[in-house]
This record gives structure tokens, sequence and C-alpha cells, in this order.
């Protein structure tokens, strides 16, 4: 009996364990936040020279040049929406751009080739 309750708790474990690393690392590597959204992870970066937002699936690069994407940022009652420029690998760009602390920034990212969507929201702190 006992030795079932273990190999049944240890299975449980051994799921949840997995369960939590399907869509690779969600640590982020450039400093910045991030969201799990679908398969994919959205790190925001804000800077002095603006935000980045970077894209991996699977602990792989997406390439933003297959990406269209958009921020929305919603701050002091007021919303601006800025379109992201695609950089090199899986970077897109609003150089420039400051977002405030207390900002909600919605990342929209849509697929050329497939027109399939990704969201994420970050509450900037």
């Amino acid at each position: 009996m006992i030795k079932a309750i273990i190999t049944a708790s240890a299975l449980a474990l051994a799921a949840l364990s997995s369960a939590a690393f399907a869509h690779g690392s969600t640590k982020p590597r450039h400093g910045g936040v991030t969201q799990v959204s679908g398969e994919m992870v959205i790190e925001l970066v804000r800077s002095a020279k603006g935000v980045d937002v970077y894209v991996v699936e699977e602990d792989e690069p997406v390439a933003a040049t297959g990406l269209d994407g958009k921020l929305t940022i919603t701050a002091g009652g007021a919303k601006q929406a800025v379109v992201l420029a695609p950089g090199e690998g899986n970077l897109l760009s609003a150089p420039g751009l400051a977002v405030p602390a207390g900002a909600k920034v919605v990342v929209a990212l849509t697929g050329k080739a497939d027109g399939a969507k990704a969201f994420a929201t970050f509450d900037v702190k």
C-alpha cells in the first residue's frame, strides 16, 4: 500500500515537472520579464534606448522577420499603439519608446506565414 502511494506520488511529480518545461525555459535571457503565450515565450525588455521584445519557442529563437508585432500601452488612462520593427534573429523593437512604471503593455504577434496569433500582457513596475 505504502509502495503504491510512493509510486503514484513520484509519477505525479514527474508529470508536473515535464508540464512545467513543455515550452522550454521561461527565464529571461535579456534582462526583461517573460510571459508564456501558447507555445511561445515572450520577453519584454525596457531600456533607455526603447523597448525590445524577444520571442522563443521551445528554447529556439523565432525569426522576427516572420512576425508582425504591435505593442499597446495603457498608462494614465491613455492608450498608445506602436508597431514593432523586426531586427536580427528573434528581436522586435520599438526604438525610442519610453514605457512608464505602472503601465500595462500588451504584446500582439501575428505569424506572417500562417496568421497564428500570440498575446502577452505585462504590468510594468
